[in-house]
């Protein structure tokens, strides 16, 4: 009697539960860990509303003090996830959170500006390093074909956490103003920087480095799981080798990072300055969390939806260029509503579907590109580069709104960058970018 091979179904099905399996025990705790990441970076545009009165700090300074963190985080981002692929993940994220998480409430104290300048570099410096050093981490485990959907999992926590950011902030700052001698905003950095450190308890106890290293994956999983990673090997240098040198020299590393500093400069200037310009329009604090829910919890059902049709199609230009050109429309017409709330809540709605869909497109791409201790530095540059943005916005938006009075000039100019954004990545990569996902191929012009 002759055996019957397993059918490439049946192998399917298998696969699709093991990596179902390998999802659930790695994604939630990497998830719960970004959306503590997000709260922690843009806390502080929730904390100036009442930091700004009670310290006498300027938009200029506040502007200053929020782009210098991402000074911190972009010297110290590629050393950092070069360590990462030396010592492992768990050790990595000990560090991270635990020094971000102090540092984060160590922001207090803050009493002048240069204290808040030298906290907020410290906090960058502190979490240089972990969106990155996670996608590096999700190479360790997804064959490509599969690490586009794993990437976009893990990128939905920095959609959802602003649905959490709001409303947390509003209740803090408005119950616990005054409690036990602080003000709200010194409340905001406690209770969201102390739970960090334990955060990064829990992922060294929980999260293995690799998949031999796997207590839950029994020998036929870790077999199958190396099996697929080696089959995704590149046969030459083109895509794997040559460390941080053929990152740095590879044209479609920093295209990218580019593509998503002009994405991200929108991102990050409303994440600053979005409660402000809530707050402008006559919302109290606790109406300005509840309302900016509205908007994240919209871009978080695109971006899980336009995430799947691209997986599904395996087309990623053009998906990522109309999400942001959508952006781009909501962000000039609310240059039309500068006192009028539900419209502007509604064009700020169109903006955050179409960057939280264009940053889940743009980010299951570099999977495809790199690979080994290249994938770790390209992954690295690109999160630098774009990041980087941090560094430009919020004190850019602060410096034209004390200069103009309004948001209305960052607003246009927000949204010609993310024009700029969807030409760039439609005419450098080619049609192919649209074929076949399980072949992971990104191919410049």
């Amino acid at each position: 009697m002759t055996s019957m091979a397993p059918s490439s179904t049946t192998t399917g099905k298998t696969d699709d539960l093991l990596f179902r399996k390998i999802s659930w025990r790695l994604l939630p705790v990497l998830c719960l860990c970004y959306v503590f990441n997000y709260l922690d970076r843009t806390n502080v545009g929730y904390a100036q509303l009442q930091m700004k009165e009670h310290l006498a700090l300027s938009d200029a300074v506040f502007g200053i003090g929020a782009s210098i963190f991402f000074v911190g985080y972009a010297l110290f981002e590629v050393p950092s996830n070069m360590l990462l692929a030396r010592i492992g993940v768990r050790a990595t994220l000990l560090r991270i959170m635990g020094l971000w998480g102090l540092a984060s409430a160590a922001m207090m104290f803050v009493a002048t500006p240069t204290q808040f300048y030298i906290l907020r570099f410290l906090v960058g410096v502190f979490e240089a390093g972990f969106a990155p050093g996670v996608l590096y981490y999700l190479t360790l485990w997804f064959p490509r074909r599969r690490l586009a959907q794993a990437t976009a999992l893990f990128f939905m926590a920095f959609s959802l956490a602003p649905i959490v950011a709001g409303p947390t902030a509003g209740a803090i700052m408005t119950w616990l103003d005054g409690a036990r001698g602080m003000r709200g905003w010194q409340w905001l950095f406690v209770l969201e920087g102390i739970p960090c450190v334990l955060l990064g308890i829990m992922a060294f106890a929980t999260l293995p480095d690799r998949p031999e290293q796997a207590g839950w994956l029994d020998d036929a999983e870790r077999d199958r799981i190396a099996h697929l990673l080696r089959a995704d090997a590149p046969t030459s240098t083109t895509h794997g080798g040559g460390g941080v040198r053929a990152a740095i020299r590879d044209a479609r590393v920093w295209v990218l990072g580019f593509v998503s500093f002009l994405v991200i400069l929108g991102i990050y200037a409303l994440a600053f300055w979005k409660p402000t310009l809530l707050k402008g329009m006559g919302l109290s604090i606790m109406q300005v969390g509840l309302v900016a829910t509205i908007p994240a919890a919209c871009g978080v059902a695109a971006s899980l939806l336009i995430g799947r049709h691209s997986d599904r199609t395996g087309e990623r230009r053009w998906h990522f260029a109309i999400a942001a050109l959508v952006a781009a429309v909501g962000l000039m017409l609310t240059t039309l509503f500068p006192k009028d709330p539900l419209p502007a809540i509604l064009c700020l709605t169109l903006v955050s579907i179409g960057t939280s869909s264009a940053f889940t497109v743009l980010w299951s791409m570099p999977g495809g590109i790199l690979t080994g201790q290249r994938a770790a530095a390209g992954i690295a540059i690109i999160s630098t580069v774009g990041g980087s943005a941090g560094m430009v916005a919020p004190a850019a938006v602060g410096a034209i709104k004390a200069a103009t009075g309004s948001f209305t000039l960052s607003l246009y100019l927000l949204s010609l960058a993310l024009v700029l954004a969807a030409v760039i990545l439609v005419t450098w990569f080619r049609p192919r970018d649209a074929g076949p996902v399980v072949e992971g191929s990104i191919q410049a012009r």
